[in-house]
């Protein structure tokens, strides 16, 4: 008995082409190179907010160890001599000195070369290679090119300045500016009062 075998035809279109195929693949790839693009700059975007982030941190412990200072020693403008002594006019490019970094930590604030055993200039040491960005790796807190200055001003009760010297309110204020280069100059300023402790 004869076997006859039949060919279907198909009516309805199965499966792709190769030009369909390749139509799907280019729009697929133009679209992941859009958004691949955006991943530099969500990245640039996060390196700046957390280098503002570190900065404000900075200057906001800065502020924290000026409040802890003797209040008529604020005004000071410091010296190479006496770089430890005052803040007004302070900029950690020059003052302290010299410093290597990292600085010890309060583990080692206590140095045997002092006759009293404490480093009255530890608190500046410290957040000025705080501020180095080669302190960076070690403390996480440095900025590239990253430096402090500090301003202290006499207020009067109203809020407005008072330029005289020595101070003849209880009152300062204290401006700490912390500067940095990434790309463009960059900098932070927080301004606190400081008020006399009785």
């Amino acid at each position: 008995m004869p076997v006859f075998v039949t060919r279907r035809r198909r009516t309805g279109k199965a499966g792709l082409t190769l030009i369909e195929l390749l139509f799907a693949v280019s729009i697929l790839a133009f679209v992941t190179l859009g958004v691949a693009g955006m991943f530099p700059a969500a990245y640039r975007s996060v390196l700046r907010g957390g280098q503002v982030t570190k900065a404000v941190q900075l200057a906001q412990s800065m502020a924290d160890m000026i409040r802890m200072e003797p209040f008529d020693d604020l005004l000071t403008v410091p010296t190479a001599a006496n770089y430890y002594k005052g803040f007004n006019g302070y900029d950690s490019r020059s003052h302290p000195p010299s410093v290597a970094c990292p600085y010890p930590d309060p583990t080692q604030r206590f140095q045997p070369f002092s006759p009293d055993g404490y480093d009255p200039g530890h608190n500046k040491k410290k957040w000025r290679c705080s501020l180095l960005s080669d302190a960076g790796d070690v403390s996480g807190q440095g900025l590239p090119g990253g430096y402090g200055t500090v301003a202290v001003a006499c207020l009067n009760p109203d809020g407005t300045v008072n330029a005289t010297n020595p101070c003849s309110t209880d009152l300062l204020r204290v401006s700490i500016t912390v500067n940095w280069q990434s790309g463009p100059s960059r900098s932070v300023v927080v301004t606190t009062n400081v008020a006399r402790h009785e």
